[in-house]
């Protein structure tokens, strides 16, 4: 009896039984609570203006990463310094998974579709498509992003920060010696036939 007594007071005193698991993160309403909207638009397809990425239907392991990049510095270029980091900086990583995994399921970003478009055949031959599978829509691994549909701008930006090693963190280092072999008039094309992919 008494030992009975004295495992139910241990057990009042620790909180129960056995702890509670976890809940986990709702990745919906931390990406209105953090205000992502503000940027990426509240359907994460729509950014505010050209040159942000469109987030919904991206590779979740590839968000995820980026974001932890941001945080740690590892990825210090365009808005992910002034902008994005402070805002992650309040932002757990198992935050960030449920919004990865949240955006991830939002279904892939389309464009209007245009296969005879130039672009096509330069992210053939500059070999984009070994890493980024057909029309950047089937990346090789989780932890590639999916071109397709992808921001015009947005892509260019980050091609050319890979490109000038302004952009560091991740698989740049695979893709910085690709891109030394396409001018800025090509990556335009490429950017433009990405963006349109149906």
């Amino acid at each position: 009896m008494i030992v009975k007594k004295i495992t139910l007071a241990a057990l009042v005193l620790t909180g129960g039984m056995a702890a509670a698991p976890a809940l986990a993160a709702d990745g919906k309403a931390l990406f209105a609570d953090k205000g992502c909207t503000a940027c990426h638009g509240e359907d994460a397809k729509t950014p505010l203006e050209p040159g942000y990425p469109r987030l919904a239907g991206q590779n979740a392991d590839y968000m995820f990463n980026q974001m932890k990049d941001i945080k740690a510095g590892a990825r210090a270029n365009g808005l992910s310094v002034d902008t994005m980091k402070p805002i992650l900086e309040d932002v757990t990583e198992p935050e960030m998974r449920a919004l990865a995994d949240y955006l991830g399921g939002l279904g892939p970003i389309v464009g209007k579709g245009d296969p005879a478009h130039a672009g096509r055949k330069l992210y053939m031959t500059k070999t984009c498509v070994a890493c980024h599978g057909k029309d950047g829509a089937k990346p090789i691994m989780k932890t590639y992003p999916y071109l397709a549909g992808q921001d015009a701008a947005y892509l260019t930006r980050q091609a050319t920060d890979i490109k000038t090693s302004t952009r560091k963190n991740g698989g740049t280092n695979t893709m910085q010696p690709v891109m030394h072999l396409v001018s800025d008039a090509e990556l335009a094309a490429i950017s433009e036939f990405l963006a349109n992919v149906k």
